[in-house]
């Protein structure tokens, strides 16, 4: 074999392999749940081994992994160590959800066989302006340790989920309330929509993750 066609091969060889060791560092259910919660927000690590039922010490393993690949990175709050998600983690995270659902519809949180119909059909760009023009809210129903860092936008209304019965009347009745969550998989604003709906209030579900939802305020 020629020299230099040798060393095209073993380098595209080398990259083959590089790319099976980052498709590694997210191919674990504890790791794409944890991509799952970072994709809307820095979190420490006692907050996501609390969210994917693993120890401090698993959860911790399954970041390094991660971290050595730079899939996610990690700065010091006060005492606590705060991992983020790469911003183009979160991209691939919301174009593999797009693949995968698109190859089998049961990646689709379907929800209207349980409560009915919640979602909401709006355009992004009439979302926008429904939400600028005080038509509607945003309702972000996260509990409060998945917000640590996050700076939300005074168009943001944030009650937990676990909250919403002591605060409904801090929300509007003439107006349409657009929950969100954690993005299209998240349970939370399914079940906190048709409370809310159950209630009187006009709500409908955002299957949308924080860093989309940042686009229309």
């Amino acid at each position: 074999m020629d020299h230099k066609l040798k060393l095209l091969k073993d380098r595209q060889d080398d990259i083959f392999t590089s790319l099976a060791t980052l498709l590694g560092a997210m191919a674990s259910p504890v790791r794409i749940r944890l991509i799952h919660f970072l994709s809307q927000a820095p979190l420490t690590v006692e907050v996501m081994a609390n969210k994917v039922d693993e120890s401090i010490a698993n959860t911790s393993m399954h970041l390094r992994k991660m971290l050595n690949e730079d899939l996610v990175k990690v700065e010091n709050l006060g005492q606590k160590r705060l991992y983020s998600l790469s911003p183009d983690v979160f991209e691939f995270w919301e174009h593999f959800q797009d693949f995968a659902q698109k190859l089998d519809p049961s990646f689709v949180l379907e929800t209207r066989d349980i409560y009915g119909d919640l979602n909401w059909v709006g355009s992004l760009n009439e979302t926008k302006k429904m939400i600028r023009s005080g038509e509607a809210i945003l309702l972000d129903v996260r509990p409060q340790d998945e917000i640590l860092g996050l700076n939300e936008s005074e168009l943001v209304f944030h009650i937990p989920q676990i909250e919403l019965k002591k605060n409904l009347k801090k929300l509007p009745k003439k107006k349409k309330i657009l929950v969100f969550c954690r993005g299209r998989l998240c349970a939370l604003s399914a079940y906190s929509v048709n409370y809310l709906r159950e209630n009187g209030l006009n709500a409908y579900r955002l299957d949308l993750s924080w860093n989309v939802i940042k686009e229309l305020i």
